[in-house]
Protein backbone atom coordinates (compact mmCIF):
# COMPACT_ATOMS: atom_id res chain seq x y z
CA UNK A 1 0.00 0.00 0.00
CA UNK A 2 1.29 3.67 -0.89
CA UNK A 3 1.99 5.45 2.36
CA UNK A 4 1.25 9.35 2.34
CA UNK A 5 1.71 12.28 4.96
CA UNK A 6 -1.47 14.51 5.25
CA UNK A 7 -1.01 17.42 8.07
CA UNK A 8 -5.03 17.91 8.29
CA UNK A 9 -5.93 14.11 8.27
CA UNK A 10 -9.10 14.07 10.88
CA UNK A 11 -8.46 10.44 12.05
CA UNK A 12 -11.91 10.61 13.76
CA UNK A 13 -13.75 11.16 10.99
CA UNK A 14 -13.76 7.67 9.00
CA UNK A 15 -15.49 9.12 5.62
CA UNK A 16 -13.49 11.79 4.24
CA UNK A 17 -13.13 13.55 0.90
CA UNK A 18 -9.47 14.46 -0.38
CA UNK A 19 -9.28 17.32 -1.94
CA UNK A 20 -5.47 17.77 -1.87
CA UNK A 21 -4.48 18.96 -5.36
CA UNK A 22 -1.00 16.98 -5.02
CA UNK A 23 -2.39 14.00 -3.39
CA UNK A 24 -5.56 13.51 -6.11
CA UNK A 25 -3.06 13.72 -9.10
CA UNK A 26 -0.76 11.65 -7.17
CA UNK A 27 -3.03 8.89 -7.23
CA UNK A 28 -5.76 8.89 -9.61
CA UNK A 29 -2.94 10.09 -12.57
CA UNK A 30 0.53 8.66 -11.23
CA UNK A 31 -0.38 5.82 -9.58
CA UNK A 32 -3.18 4.95 -11.26
CA UNK A 33 -5.39 4.18 -8.38
CA UNK A 34 -8.32 2.10 -8.67
CA UNK A 35 -12.13 1.43 -6.36
CA UNK A 36 -11.75 -0.34 -3.60
CA UNK A 37 -7.62 0.13 -3.30
CA UNK A 38 -6.39 0.75 0.03
CA UNK A 39 -4.15 3.82 1.05
CA UNK A 40 -1.96 4.69 4.12
CA UNK A 41 -2.07 8.10 5.38
CA UNK A 42 -0.57 9.44 8.50
CA UNK A 43 -0.30 13.06 10.14
CA UNK A 44 2.90 13.47 12.16
CA UNK A 45 1.33 13.48 15.65
CA UNK A 46 0.45 10.11 17.04
CA UNK A 47 1.73 6.66 16.10
CA UNK A 48 -0.60 5.24 13.87
CA UNK A 49 -1.01 4.14 10.22
CA UNK A 50 -4.75 5.06 9.21
CA UNK A 51 -5.89 2.76 6.30
CA UNK A 52 -8.70 4.22 4.08
CA UNK A 53 -10.36 2.91 1.03
CA UNK A 54 -11.18 4.52 -2.18
CA UNK A 55 -14.88 4.89 -2.52
CA UNK A 56 -15.40 7.09 -5.43
CA UNK A 57 -12.60 8.92 -7.96
CA UNK A 58 -13.63 12.15 -9.05
CA UNK A 59 -12.11 14.81 -11.05
CA UNK A 60 -10.64 17.67 -8.23
CA UNK A 61 -11.39 14.53 -4.98
CA UNK A 62 -11.02 11.42 -3.92
CA UNK A 63 -13.80 10.11 -1.50
CA UNK A 64 -11.96 7.29 0.96
CA UNK A 65 -13.34 5.56 4.24
CA UNK A 66 -11.52 4.59 7.24
CA UNK A 67 -11.13 0.95 7.31
CA UNK A 68 -8.44 0.36 9.73
CA UNK A 69 -5.80 1.73 11.82
CA UNK A 70 -2.01 0.30 12.75
CA UNK A 71 -0.18 1.44 15.84
CA UNK A 72 3.12 1.49 15.19
CA UNK A 73 6.12 3.71 16.65
CA UNK A 74 9.13 4.02 14.41
CA UNK A 75 10.68 6.97 16.55
CA UNK A 76 13.69 7.04 19.14
CA UNK A 77 12.76 8.37 22.49
CA UNK A 78 15.34 10.90 22.42
CA UNK A 79 15.39 13.84 20.03
CA UNK A 80 18.93 14.74 17.47
CA UNK A 81 18.88 18.24 15.87
CA UNK A 82 21.42 18.33 13.00
CA UNK A 83 23.77 21.41 13.06
CA UNK A 84 24.88 21.30 9.60
CA UNK A 85 27.42 23.49 8.42
CA UNK A 86 26.30 24.10 5.13
CA UNK A 87 28.59 22.30 2.45
CA UNK A 88 29.47 23.70 -0.95
CA UNK A 89 27.04 22.08 -3.48
CA UNK A 90 23.02 21.39 -3.43
CA UNK A 91 23.15 17.69 -4.19
CA UNK A 92 25.20 17.33 -0.68
CA UNK A 93 22.45 18.65 0.74
CA UNK A 94 19.87 16.81 -0.69
CA UNK A 95 22.04 13.38 0.43
CA UNK A 96 22.20 14.97 4.14
CA UNK A 97 18.40 15.30 4.55
CA UNK A 98 17.45 12.27 2.81
CA UNK A 99 19.38 10.38 4.13
CA UNK A 100 19.06 11.18 7.75
CA UNK A 101 15.74 11.85 7.69
CA UNK A 102 15.19 7.80 6.87
CA UNK A 103 17.91 7.09 9.75
CA UNK A 104 16.78 9.29 12.22
CA UNK A 105 16.93 13.46 12.66
CA UNK A 106 14.30 15.56 14.74
CA UNK A 107 15.39 18.86 13.19
CA UNK A 108 17.60 19.97 10.38
CA UNK A 109 19.23 23.66 10.77
CA UNK A 110 21.74 24.10 8.54
CA UNK A 111 24.19 27.31 9.19
CA UNK A 112 27.06 28.94 7.57
CA UNK A 113 30.25 28.14 9.04
CA UNK A 114 33.79 30.13 8.39
CA UNK A 115 34.59 27.65 6.14
CA UNK A 116 31.41 27.01 4.09
CA UNK A 117 31.39 28.18 0.46
CA UNK A 118 28.76 30.69 -0.70
CA UNK A 119 25.93 28.58 -1.46
CA UNK A 120 22.26 30.52 -2.59
CA UNK A 121 19.63 28.55 -1.21
CA UNK A 122 16.37 30.31 -2.29
CA UNK A 123 12.70 29.87 -1.28
CA UNK A 124 12.52 27.66 -4.42
CA UNK A 125 14.91 25.64 -3.14
CA UNK A 126 14.02 25.13 0.64
CA UNK A 127 10.27 24.05 -0.99
CA UNK A 128 12.27 21.01 -2.44
CA UNK A 129 14.35 19.96 0.08
CA UNK A 130 10.96 19.99 2.41
CA UNK A 131 9.48 17.61 -0.06
CA UNK A 132 12.66 15.45 0.27
CA UNK A 133 12.05 15.08 3.63
CA UNK A 134 8.45 14.51 3.57
CA UNK A 135 9.14 11.67 0.70
CA UNK A 136 11.84 10.22 3.02
CA UNK A 137 9.75 10.22 6.17
CA UNK A 138 7.03 8.29 3.76
CA UNK A 139 9.11 5.95 2.25
CA UNK A 140 10.64 5.10 5.63
CA UNK A 141 7.59 5.28 7.38
CA UNK A 142 8.68 7.29 10.09
CA UNK A 143 5.85 8.78 12.16
CA UNK A 144 7.07 12.48 12.04
CA UNK A 145 8.20 14.59 9.84
CA UNK A 146 11.77 16.51 10.46
CA UNK A 147 11.82 20.27 10.26
CA UNK A 148 13.89 21.94 8.49
CA UNK A 149 15.57 25.40 8.96
CA UNK A 150 18.06 27.49 7.44
CA UNK A 151 20.14 29.41 9.90
CA UNK A 152 21.75 32.78 8.26
CA UNK A 153 23.20 34.43 11.49
CA UNK A 154 24.20 31.48 13.59
CA UNK A 155 24.50 32.08 17.67
CA UNK A 156 25.42 29.09 19.64
CA UNK A 157 25.28 31.10 22.77
CA UNK A 158 21.90 29.95 24.28
CA UNK A 159 21.66 26.66 22.94
CA UNK A 160 20.75 24.06 25.64
CA UNK A 161 20.97 20.27 26.21
CA UNK A 162 23.42 18.65 24.71
CA UNK A 163 25.44 19.85 22.54
CA UNK A 164 28.30 17.96 20.34
CA UNK A 165 30.11 19.14 17.66
CA UNK A 166 32.30 16.80 15.44
CA UNK A 167 36.47 17.55 15.81
CA UNK A 168 39.42 15.79 13.54
CA UNK A 169 41.40 16.06 16.42
CA UNK A 170 42.08 13.58 20.00
CA UNK A 171 42.37 16.18 22.18
CA UNK A 172 40.46 16.46 24.79
CA UNK A 173 37.72 14.55 23.10
CA UNK A 174 35.18 12.25 23.42
CA UNK A 175 34.69 8.54 21.33
CA UNK A 176 31.82 7.82 20.29
CA UNK A 177 31.35 4.80 22.91
CA UNK A 178 31.93 7.53 25.95
CA UNK A 179 29.09 9.73 24.65
CA UNK A 180 25.65 8.95 27.25
CA UNK A 181 22.81 9.28 25.91
CA UNK A 182 19.05 8.89 27.79
CA UNK A 183 15.66 8.98 26.80
CA UNK A 184 15.16 12.41 27.82
CA UNK A 185 17.92 13.69 25.97
CA UNK A 186 17.89 16.42 23.47
CA UNK A 187 21.55 16.02 21.75
CA UNK A 188 22.31 19.22 19.18
CA UNK A 189 24.67 17.21 16.99
CA UNK A 190 27.01 19.61 14.79
CA UNK A 191 29.06 18.43 11.56
CA UNK A 192 31.86 20.21 9.87
CA UNK A 193 31.92 21.78 6.43
CA UNK A 194 34.55 20.91 3.72
CA UNK A 195 37.78 21.65 5.41
CA UNK A 196 36.33 21.33 9.16
CA UNK A 197 35.90 23.69 11.35
CA UNK A 198 37.72 26.85 12.31
CA UNK A 199 39.98 27.24 15.43
CA UNK A 200 37.60 30.44 16.10
CA UNK A 201 34.62 28.16 15.83
CA UNK A 202 36.08 25.30 18.10
CA UNK A 203 37.00 27.77 20.78
CA UNK A 204 33.71 29.10 21.05
CA UNK A 205 32.14 25.42 21.37
CA UNK A 206 34.88 25.07 24.02
CA UNK A 207 33.74 28.02 25.52
CA UNK A 208 29.94 27.22 25.64
CA UNK A 209 30.92 23.69 26.99
CA UNK A 210 29.86 21.84 24.02
CA UNK A 211 31.37 18.08 24.16
CA UNK A 212 34.55 17.78 21.29
CA UNK A 213 33.67 14.33 19.74
CA UNK A 214 36.39 12.77 17.59
CA UNK A 215 35.61 9.70 15.17
CA UNK A 216 38.70 8.23 14.32
CA UNK A 217 42.30 9.02 12.38
CA UNK A 218 40.86 9.59 8.87
CA UNK A 219 39.19 12.77 7.70
CA UNK A 220 35.06 12.19 6.66
CA UNK A 221 33.68 14.26 4.09
CA UNK A 222 30.67 16.23 5.78
CA UNK A 223 28.06 14.41 3.46
CA UNK A 224 29.11 10.99 5.06
CA UNK A 225 30.17 12.18 8.60
CA UNK A 226 26.53 11.13 9.94
CA UNK A 227 26.40 7.66 9.29
CA UNK A 228 29.25 6.36 12.38
CA UNK A 229 27.13 8.66 14.38
CA UNK A 230 23.71 8.33 13.80
CA UNK A 231 23.83 4.72 13.90
CA UNK A 232 25.72 4.71 17.45
CA UNK A 233 23.64 6.96 19.24
CA UNK A 234 20.41 5.59 18.21
CA UNK A 235 21.85 2.01 19.32
CA UNK A 236 22.58 3.58 22.90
Amino acid sequence: MQRFYLEDLNTTNFNFILINKDLVHQLSKVLRSKIWDKIVFFDGKDNFDYIFEIKEILKKEIILEQVDRIEKNTEIDFEINLFQAIPNKMDKIESIIKNWTQIWVSNFLFFKAERSQKLNISDKKIERLRKIILEASEQSERNSVPGLIIWEKPNFLNLQWKNIFMHTKNNDSKLLKEIEVNSWDIINLFVWPEGGFCEDEIWKFGKNNFINLYLWERILRTELAWVSVSFSLIQK
